[in-house]
């Protein structure tokens, strides 16, 4: 069963007209790559996402139903994630948190991570989004940019007036702090994501 946004339960015999099985298939399996349930932004960065938020982003109760239709399928995804807190802080969004699950996979044992660590060598309070410490120091910060690309194309109007703040917010880095800095779209390819984290973790422990 699926739920409309008047909370009407729709016989299964709808939901397969609405939806293929093929694409409710090829979303759980991006889910399981990415370890998290990817937003449509996300998926327009993954292989045969961008045709699933073509066919079923149309509007929010579609949407809706879509991912519950999903889940109704595949019952072991990652769960839906709207306000996730490690270690008392928040993950601010699911690129994020896409992130964070990838570093739980794939950091070295010598490596330690914080979330929302303070950036220590900032004259002005700020805090990253993740902090890389060996042996107790810490040695590399990282910031995922959920909203532009690695070219430096936003991926909405919404994101583009962003900008300027994710600008001013990376620019204190410079000539102060050691910083990698992830994008939606390196993010969203889980090889590319782990070549990153991989030479972020060896950054760290070069430093």
């Amino acid at each position: 069963m699926i739920n409309d946004h008047l909370n009407n339960v729709l016989p299964n015999w709808v939901s397969r007209t609405l939806f293929r099985d093929e694409d409710l298939d090829r979303y759980a399996a991006l889910s399981k790559e990415l370890l998290v349930t990817p937003t449509q932004q996300m998926l327009t960065f993954c292989g045969g996402g961008r045709a699933l938020v073509d066919r079923y982003n149309r509007d929010k109760p579609l949407w809706k139903s879509f991912r519950q239709a999903v889940t109704q399928r595949h019952t072991t995804l990652p769960a839906w994630q709207g306000d996730v807190r490690i270690k008392g802080y928040r993950i601010e969004s699911i690129v994020e948190l896409a992130v964070y699950r990838r570093i739980e996979r794939v950091s070295p044992r010598t490596v330690s991570v914080m979330v929302q660590p303070p950036v220590r060598e900032c004259a002005v309070q700020a805090r990253a989004d993740f902090g890389l410490y060996v042996q107790g120091k810490p040695t590399l910060y990282l910031e995922v940019v959920g909203t532009v690309t690695r070219d430096g194309r936003s991926v909405s109007e919404d994101a583009e007036a962003l900008r300027d703040a994710i600008e001013e917010r990376l620019l204190r880095y410079v000539g102060t702090a050691p910083v990698e800095i992830l994008h939606i779209d390196e993010v969203c390819d889980p090889v590319v994501l782990t070549t990153r984290l991989g030479q972020a973790f060896a950054r760290a422990q070069a430093l």
